[in-house]
């Protein structure tokens, strides 16, 4: 993995010895006295052999506009990440290298809950997904055997053993942290913290080694899938801005791999973040892209215009459930109440047939938990459309099946879709079932993740002085003093 400092200096655009001599400049400026502007001081500091001293330090920070106190907080060179991370993701070039070096920038994401930010909007959007697509359609979407094979052991010549069992548990506890997506009791956050994990070891794997090495397509596959993982746990502890950097380097790490159907979760994730924190056209357009990876098209939008339809029905891809509902949602947003609709029906239909099968990070779109998803869109289709009436019936199938003694085991995304029932009542003027909602949100997540906590009470916090939400509130008090944000 390349030092943070190579990154900083070389998004400058500045050689070894113009960047000490700037630090050196900038040191006396701030009045931290005379420095030595040697390029070896700026070599070793990248190879990771020394330290820069603190002022050193300070100087850098002014450079690249880090408070001091950040740089005593966090220490070298973990400071340097709170700089590098869009820069990596927005500037690199769609290609191996760029891949990996995304890759990396992306394992020191922010802590602390943010409310949701995008980075990625309009034409921004639009030209990293058309090169997105254009790598893919430049590997010719992989051989047939390799695409979105998972890296087993043996199917790369001349790895070492060691390599190879390494891999080889890696993809296991992957396969295993997937299979969370329909239903778990482990909460949400400790099944990010284990697929974080994963993904840090994977991503580590890439030191150090040249990118024509036979490994390097398996190792971008298995990061874009622990990538994805980390995607959508993010969005399920309410951490869309977190999702969004992990999404935008699954399909990174999916398009060096020529890994279609992983490009294709990953956008349909993408589309998802755009539901609920950005642009529903921008939603709309990664859906469709989505569609055309899935069906070879390689960049060019279904000729029916509906994802899925002229795909590989039945292939290892995920259910297209996934994608149907992402665009009867954006259709929905967009105020398209007829095609949400016939949208909303292909995916129910594809849920009713079992899809494609397990999907590649398909989320809550895999498996049984399809018809699940399907019914909460629809409930969420209503709620865009401002029918939050028509909303409730669909909300009510979903939370009835989390009533116990009978309770079907919840899904990691349930905590974000209660927050979306709250809305629906919210807008009716209920705030006693709002009440409820809430407080069935904690018994079944056990306590909310900060992320999620910060967006319940923003929706509580107009109605504070009412008794039932006075209530709740005081029980996400209870809950926050013993929360920690995710390491």
């Amino acid at each position: 993995m390349a030092h943070p400092l190579i990154l900083l200096r070389s998004a400058k655009g500045l050689s070894h010895p113009e960047y000490a001599r700037l630090v050196a400049r900038t040191h006396v400026e701030l009045g931290l006295g005379q420095m030595a502007a040697r390029r070896e001081k700026v070599s070793r500091w990248e190879s990771g052999r020394t330290v820069p001293e603190h002022t050193a330090q300070l100087a850098m920070a002014h450079i690249h506009g880090v408070a001091a106190r950040e740089v005593r907080r966090l220490g070298w060179p973990h400071w340097l990440h709170l700089v590098i991370g869009d820069t990596t993701l927005l500037e690199q070039p769609y290609t191996a290298a760029g891949a990996e070096l995304a890759l990396s920038s992306a394992l020191h994401l922010p802590k602390a809950p943010r409310s949701p930010r995008l980075l990625l909007r309009g034409p921004a959007l639009t030209a990293q997904l058309r090169s997105a697509l254009t790598q893919i359609a430049a590997d010719g979407g992989g051989t047939r055997a390799g695409r979105d094979a998972r890296p087993g052991r043996g199917d790369v010549p001349g790895r070492s053993q060691a390599l190879a069992e390494q891999l080889h548990w890696i993809e296991a506890r992957t396969g295993a942290l997937e299979r969370h997506e329909d239903g778990s009791l482990i909460p949400a956050e400790a099944l990010y913290r284990a697929a974080h994990a994963e993904h840090r070891l994977v991503v580590g794997l890439f030191n150090g080694r040249d990118r024509d090495d036979p490994a390097a397509r398996p190792l971008f596959r298995l990061a874009a899938r622990t990538a994805l993982l980390c995607t959508w746990l993010s969005s399920a502890v309410g951490e869309e801005t977190r999702a969004e950097r992990h999404n935008l380097t699954a399909i990174r790490a999916a398009a060096a791999a020529a890994a279609p159907g992983t490009a294709s979760a990953a956008m349909a994730h993408l589309a998802r973040r755009h539901l609920t924190a950005g642009s529903p056209a921008d939603a709309l357009a990664l859906v469709r892209a989505a569609a055309a990876v899935r069906a070879g098209q390689s960049g060019q939008s279904g000729q029916s215009g509906q994802p899925g339809q002229s795909g590989q029905r039945g292939s290892s891809y995920g259910p297209e459930s996934i994608l149907h509902c992402a665009e009867a949602l954006a259709l929905a947003r967009l105020g398209n109440a007829t095609g949400a609709a016939r949208a909303l029906d292909r995916a129910a239909a594809s849920a009713a047939s079992g899809g494609a099968g397990p999907a590649v990070g398909a989320g809550a779109g895999a498996g049984a938990g399809a018809e699940r998803c399907v019914t909460v869109s629809r409930a969420l289709a209503a709620l865009f459309l401002g029918d939050p009436q028509g909303a409730k019936p669909y909300f009510e199938l979903f939370t009835d099946s989390l009533l116990a003694p009978r309770s079907a085991v919840p899904s990691p995304q349930t905590g974000v879709w209660l927050l979306y029932a709250a809305d629906a009542h919210l807008a009716l003027g209920e705030l006693d079932r709002v009440a409820d909602t809430v407080h069935r949100a904690v018994d079944v997540t056990g306590r909310l993740p900060p992320g999620l906590d910060l967006q319940y009470r923003a929706r509580l916090a107009r109605h504070e002085n009412e008794p039932a939400v006075r209530q709740v509130l005081e029980r996400l008090d209870e809950g926050s003093r013993s929360n920690r944000p995710i390491p």
